[in-house]
């Protein structure tokens, strides 16, 4: 992935060399050498990035050949992510997945928000059913997860453009890949479903890397900054979460570097960056303007109304108080890959704060991009706080760009900390990486066998269902899970394609509120079954919601199909009204 590194100056690494065996030739690479400092540049805000792609303080770099440490390392990348691929692939599916798949797979034969309960901003269906529409497979939940695997591998190549811009050196890429890689969180269902929880970090990376760009002190590009807007409204298009870093970026256009005058700022900075914003936010002011009332009746009141009057009814385990929700950040953010980043992140800090003293050493790490990042993070934390009540996926904002932190620290770390630096980075990446083995190991094996990947089995074990119960691609189905319909060959009424996040909140929604939905509800599904009497009934055994559709259908005599012979697993219930099979 990434071929070049920081290059030592024309005629130092000739005179290092001398008296040097063939392990430190092997291992510079890993812990580049320490250079002269170059003249005195400008701190804080004024700070521009690099020039010619130098590597902080520390003066320009040229390439140097890759050496078999590097590619090692690059090896331990590679199998990492082929883990996390199989771990993606091979993940059981998820309940939020029957929301995102099943709306993004119906896409295009109605309204994503009226017809069919969308909650969110349009552009997971857009993207997704884009996918769907251009490659027509019925795998619905393999294709939506090849997605996320597609999503992890920009990523890591989004941070590896970071590390080669700001010249952080090999070392704190790897690192930065690593902590990525091996983030616990990020390897459990927020970053391994088929849901908007991971997909915008790619993009969030992307937009960070051309704003860098963008403001370069030499070539400054309004291009690059028209980009970065257009990346940032397509992050918050994903995940409505992600708002908070358009500010940022549009004050960092305006305020970095303090050296260019403010019109050379505006015009080449923050407007092409707003005239980016507003290009990548056209599919959601669309949305907006077609049908106002139904997009924030779906975006907005489902949140802020519909969804805590049911968690105050329901008794299900949840988190709403701040002390609870406190103690859930506790647990994500001082564990694992989240603790190792900070933990990078602070002795870089301190690294120059031992050398050069409190005024001197917070100089010599403060620029731009890495206020930037530090706020993003800090930003990060106080947004996870907002949803109630919080599950582990709301804690995920910070991290990313605590990650990016760690790079835009080690861009800006004085030439006589440089090895100190990769060397603590490196420890943080091993055992980062030992924390994630036992995640990231069984991936490889899943990945050798497609017959386990989750998408595989549900798609066989869905078709042979329906060929079992004599069912048709025609029949209707109501279920709580329409992935799995989808993937029987079914079509889901609109009612249903939400899964069960519209369905349960439908007995809370005033009157006036349900001219914008099509759904049912717990208080009023015997009459919709009575009316509609659906060509089959679905479940799929793990709901305690799906069991009134059970109820009904053994009442009415649908005929029962279980997938499995040892009572687990979905049950379709087909109607008496369908000629059986056998006859």
């Amino acid at each position: 992935m990434m071929d070049s590194d920081r290059a030592q100056r024309p005629g130092q690494g000739q005179g290092q060399a001398r008296g040097q065996g063939q392990g430190w030739a092997q291992s510079r690479d890993l812990f580049p050498s320490s250079v002269p400092e170059g003249p005195a540049e400008p701190f804080g805000l004024a700070a521009p990035l690099s020039e010619g792609l130098s590597d902080g303080p520390g003066g320009p770099m040229r390439q140097t050949t890759p050496s078999p440490v590097r590619v090692a390392a690059f090896g331990v990348l590679a199998v990492m992510f082929l883990g996390i691929a199989g771990r993606v692939l091979a993940f059981p599916i998820g309940r939020d997945e029957n929301l995102f798949i099943t709306v993004s797979r119906l896409w295009g034969t109605g309204d994503i928000y009226r017809d069919f309960g969308y909650n969110h901003l349009p552009y997971l269906p857009y993207m997704l059913g884009g996918l769907y529409w251009l490659i027509g497979t019925g795998h619905v939940l393999l294709l939506g997860r090849l997605l996320i695997v597609t999503a992890w591998a920009v990523a890591v190549a989004a941070l590896w453009l970071i590390a080669r811009r700001q010249r952080t050196g090999f070392p704190a890429f790897f690192a930065a890949a690593v902590l990525l890689m091996g983030n616990v969180l990020l390897i459990g269902p927020p970053g391994m479903l088929a849901t908007n929880n991971f997909l915008p970090l790619p993009f969030a990376f992307l937009a960070i890397h051309f704003l860098l760009c963008g403001l370069d002190r030499e070539r400054p590009s309004w291009m690059c900054c028209f980009v970065a807007g257009v990346l940032v409204s397509v992050a918050i298009g994903l995940k409505a979460n992600y708002i908070f870093i358009a500010p940022f970026l549009a004050v960092t256009t305006v305020l970095a570097p303090l050296a260019r005058p403010l019109r050379h700022r505006l015009v080449c900075g923050t407007v092409p960056l707003a005239l980016g914003g507003l290009t990548g936010g056209i599919p959601a002011l669309i949305a907006i303007a077609s049908d106002p009332d139904a997009f924030f009746a779906h975006t907005i009141r489902y949140f802020t109304q519909l969804q805590p009057i049911y968690w105050d009814h329901s008794a299900e385990p949840k988190i709403v108080g701040v002390a609870q929700k406190i103690l859930l950040a506790e647990d994500i953010w001082t564990s694992n890959a989240t603790l190792l980043a900070l933990a990078g992140a602070v002795v870089l800090v301190v690294l120059p704060l031992a050398r050069r003293g409190w005024r001197d050493g917070l100089l010599a790490v403060w620029s731009w991009p890495v206020v930037l990042a530090a706020a993003l993070a800090l930003m990060g934390v106080a947004i996870s706080f907002v949803p109630s009540p919080s599950f582990p996926q709301y804690f995920v904002p910070p991290i990313p760009f605590l990650i990016l932190l760690v790079l835009l620290l080690r861009a800006r770390t004085l030439s006589e900390n440089r090895r100190a630096a990769d060397a603590v980075l490196l420890s943080l990446a091993c055992v980062a990486l030992l924390c994630a083995a036992s995640r990231v190991g069984p991936g490889l094996v899943s990945l050798a066998r497609p017959a386990s990947w989750e998408g595989m089995k549900l798609h066989r074990e869905m078709r042979q269902l329906a060929r079992s119960a004599g069912a048709s691609s025609r029949d209707s189905v109501a279920t709580l899970s329409p992935v799995l319909a989808l993937e029987g060959g079914f079509s889901v009424p609109g009612e249903f394609a939400a899964g069960q996040f519209v369905y349960r909140v439908a007995d809370y929604m005033p009157p006036q509120e349900r001219t914008y939905w099509t759904t049912t509800s717990p208080s009023q599904l015997v009459a919709w079954l009575d009316g509609h009497r659906p060509s089959a009934i679905l479940v799929s055994g793990e709901e305690p919601l799906e069991q009134p559709f059970a109820d009904y259908a053994r009442s009415h005599g649908y005929l029962e199909f279980p997938a499995r012979g040892d009572g687990t697993g979905p049950v379709l219930y087909r109607s008496p009204l369908a000629p059986d099979p056998d006859e």
